[in-house]
């Protein structure tokens, strides 16, 4: 039995994620995504399931993929195993990293930590493609393209076949090939005929130009924008598509030798930069042939500072749906002058900035025919809700500063009294160890406080033996202590560095170096990308602002995902027995089930749910398992086919009264009325290894068109 929920995500463009239930023994969460706005609100379908998941799979590194997973490990009790790739790990956790760091930027942020995130991902299991995971159900990944360790699922149990596609593309692109799913015109073995296909159709309405056509549009808008004396924003994500197009735009600096400044801008660039060079065996076969033949990496990057190009510059800055990050910082800054350019690489998300944009420049460009719509003038006015972290100033400042020293006061006079406690504990360890010593001489010396020469009186002994002294502080030496391994180590003696974390400073060796407090959470490398940070205290603003944006603007889809002709063409070669269509408008998921119903040789069992729909989508045969007696076993006459020994069993199936299990009752094949078995064939047919069999029992055999073997002039046998 399968049983289909969706969560979040159908007939419409939100975040994906969907609940799937195998046999009632089994529920597979499917994705686990969100948007940047983080409303808890939209996750309430999310909760009432979150502790009944078994397993959750992740397919891409991004938002809408495995944005609220982390929110869910730590609030919902979502504590299942998770599979995912290793890009999808390394690079979903710097998409999780930059949208906190985007979001505190501008407001006091609280949904989730970096703490929740860095426990939700430690908890994923890492797989290799085509690496088969079996406990009971067989869950396999395969390659989707589009992003970086982007996976198709596959989930088998028993003779159930259930795949998982979404979002995958199956042209090659510079930094990955295509999907496995449809390569060259051919579906993958493993992933054809399933019992149930699971497939977005977000695209369906849309038909993209060849790729040369929009790589030319890109790089025009770019020239002429900075022949201008302008600026180019490509607002992007942080950790999937972003690698895709600032590989393409530095292989276009390096072979044109431009000088104006390439600059990536994320909270996370650096590390998400350093992975990508570690992770290469995950992108394309020439990428791979390239780093083999020269040792070059495709990473290398010359322009990292904005603050140090304030001329005209080309950026890549997080996040594609311009609500909050860097590309809503430079959009509300580059935006009004007429010679800077926006430059969307995708839709953006519904209700967007970055969609009612689209939508805009969608309303203007209307008229032109060319390939690639171009570029249209800017006269929109807006009404925006700015958020940001401004610094304080005047009596703000003083006010600060003031609480400030008086917080400093008392943690230092809670630090004095703390260490005056642990001084006694030690004395008086020290005094429980150091048997030579009495308690009465040490009391007697510790109630001493002053170190004066003095004449001692109590000791005389003519000239030469009077005695003088000086009563110096009483100093205990400490015995060693050991245990069982040796002598007991002093952590706090090799201690290097001592961090101050409310004044911002580092101590190391006895000397101060200041450290910027607002980078405790992220690595100092990534500080290269990002505006100038200091030590001055903040707070968070928020107003309203009219903005008129007067730029130019284009929109070349570079989504890296099937089109509409491409996702009619792959569906019903794969041949699914079921069908479910998920993820698109309304619109988007009628046309794409219409089409589908509009091929005879697709089946009928076509299925759009609603969001919180639960469809039963098992099929209409049972099947049972028949456990097998020794005796019966050994009787049998094996065949070896491949990995599997196979034999015949002649028998009834019959339920008892008492009982719902089917019992076989074995028939010799003396009392069949044939005296012998009808011929089956096991496997699978492969029109290759026919066409040999035949030419070698003299039929001439040859392939003609696309999959069919032409015998004799006469016959044509299809798969």
């Amino acid at each position: 039995m399968i049983v289909f929920t969706v969560i979040s995500g159908a007939k419409n463009e939100d975040a994906l994620c969907y609940l799937l239930e195998v046999d009632d023994e089994v529920r597979i969460m499917l994705d686990c995504g969100w948007n940047d706005e983080f409303n808890v609100e939209d996750l309430k379908h999310l909760r009432r399931v979150a502790k009944q998941v078994d397993a959750l799979l992740l397919s891409h590194p991004d938002l809408s993929h495995l944005g609220a997973y982390p929110y869910a490990y730590g609030h919902f009790g979502l504590s299942c195993p998770v599979y995912a790739t290793v890009p999808v790990v390394h690079m979903g956790r710097m998409c999780m990293y930059d949208i906190f760091q985007s979001k505190t930027n501008e407001a006091k942020f609280d949904t989730f930590a970096l703490d929740n995130v860095d426990a939700a991902f430690e908890k994923v299991n890492t797989l290799k493609y085509s690496q088969p995971m079996c406990k009971g159900i067989t869950i396999t990944a395969y390659a989707a393209g589009h992003t970086i360790g982007g996976t198709i699922w596959k989930i088998k149990k028993d003779t159930e076949e259930i795949v998982y596609a979404v979002d995958y593309n199956h042209k090659k692109e510079r930094l990955y090939d295509g999907t496995v799913l449809h390569n060259n015109g051919v579906v993958l073995d493993a992933l054809s005929r399933p019992s149930l296909m699971i497939t977005d159709a977000y695209n369906s309405l849309i038909i993209h130009p060849a790729r040369k056509y929009r790589d030319a549009a890109l790089f025009d808008t770019i020239t002429n924008t900075m022949k201008n004396k302008g600026s180019v924003l490509l607002p992007t994500d942080s950790s999937a598509r972003v690698l895709e197009l600032a590989y393409l735009l530095d292989q276009h600096w390096a072979f044109y030798q431009f000088s104006y400044p390439l600059i990536l801008l994320t909270h996370q660039s650096y590390r998400t930069i350093q992975f990508a060079k570690s992770m290469l065996e995950w992108m394309s076969d020439a990428i791979n042939r390239q780093f083999d033949s020269k040792r070059e990496n495709p990473f290398e990057f010359r322009y990292k500072e904005l603050s140090k190009y304030p001329g005209p510059k080309v950026v890549l800055a997080s996040s594609s749906s311009l609500d909050t990050g860097y590309a809503r910082d430079l959009l509300l800054e580059w935006g009004t002058s007429e010679s800077n350019a926006l430059i969307l690489t995708d839709r953006g998300s519904p209700n967007s900035l970055a969609r009612k944009l689209y939508n805009e420049w969608d309303r203007l460009s209307q008229a032109n025919d060319g390939p690639v719509k171009p570029s249209v003038n800017l006269n929109l006015t807006m009404n925006l809700l700015i958020k940001k972290k401004v610094p304080l100033e005047g009596t703000e400042l003083s006010e600060y500063k003031s609480e400030l020293r008086k917080k400093q006061e008392r943690e230092a006079a809670q630090a004095a009294l703390i260490a005056k406690s642990l001084s006694i504990i030690e004395d008086d360890e020290s005094d429980e160890s150091e048997s030579e010593i009495g308690d009465t001489d040490i009391e007697e010396l510790l109630s001493k406080h002053f170190d004066l020469y003095v004449r001692d009186a109590t000791k005389y002994g003519g000239f030469f033996k009077q005695t003088q002294s000086y009563l110096m502080f009483p100093y205990v030496e400490k015995r060693k202590r050991y245990d069982d391994y040796g002598e007991i180590i002093q952590v706090d003696q090799f201690a290097r560095g001592i961090v101050d974390e409310n004044a911002g400073n580092i101590e190391v060796n006895g000397d101060k170096v200041d450290m910027s407090s607002d980078k405790d959470e992220f690595d100092k490398e990534d500080s290269i990308n990002t505006f100038p940070e200091s030590n001055v205290p903040t707070k968070y603003v928020s107003y309203e602002q009219e903005i008129k944006f007067q730029c130019q603007m284009r929109f070349i889809d570079l989504e890296g995902t099937n089109d509409g002709r491409s996702l009619k063409t792959i569906v019903p070669q794969v041949q699914p027995r079921k069908l479910i269509v998920v993820h698109a408008s309304p619109e988007a998921t009628n046309d794409f089930a219409q089409s589908c119903l509009a091929i005879r040789s697709m089946t009928r069992d076509i299925y759009t749910p609603d969001v919180g729909e639960v469809l039963n989508v098992s099929a209409a045969i049972n099947f049972y398992q028949v456990k097998l007696t020794d005796a019966l076993v050994s009787s049998l006459k094996l065949s070896k086919l491949e990995d599997y020994d196979i034999a015949f069993v002649n028998g009834k199936i019959s339920f008892p009264p008492d009982s719902s299990l089917p019992v076989l009752d074995v028939v010799p094949i003396e009392e069949l009325s044939s005296g012998t078995h009808n011929p089956v064939f096991v496997g699978e047919v492969k029109l290759t290894e026919l066409k040999r069999v035949l030419q070698s029992e003299g039929i001439t055999a040859e392939f003609k068109d696309e999959g069919v073997l032409v015998c004799n002039e006469k016959v044509a046998v299809r798969k």
